[in-house]
């Protein structure tokens, strides 16, 4: 039995989000930092390859995806901006 090129891909894509769902559950429950680095080095190199297999898909047609209009764009990464401000303030962190 052979798989098409969608089935592939699917099952690439299903991969990586898993793996890089476990490098950032690994990454949280890190004793040390060496660890936790490479966790966040190996979730660094799936995020690379997902976004490779996920630009196949979508020019090939299998993972059509809607441009959403820039205001929507600036007010999604303000509201993530601000939150991550006010937690950083929360927790009094300098990074």
């Amino acid at each position: 039995m052979e798989f098409t090129l969608q089935e592939t891909l699917q099952d690439a894509i299903i991969a990586h989000k898993f793996l890089m769902n476990m490098y950032g559950q690994f990454e949280i429950e890190c004793s040390t930092e060496r660890l936790r680095k490479l966790m966040q080095e190996l979730h660094a190199v799936a995020s690379k390859h997902n976004l490779k297999i996920f630009k196949v898909m979508n020019k090939e047609g299998f993972y059509p995806t809607t441009p959403a209009p820039e205001e929507d764009i600036k007010n999604a990464i303000k509201m993530h901006t601000d939150m991550q401000n006010e937690l950083k303030q929360k927790l009094n962190c300098k990074d």
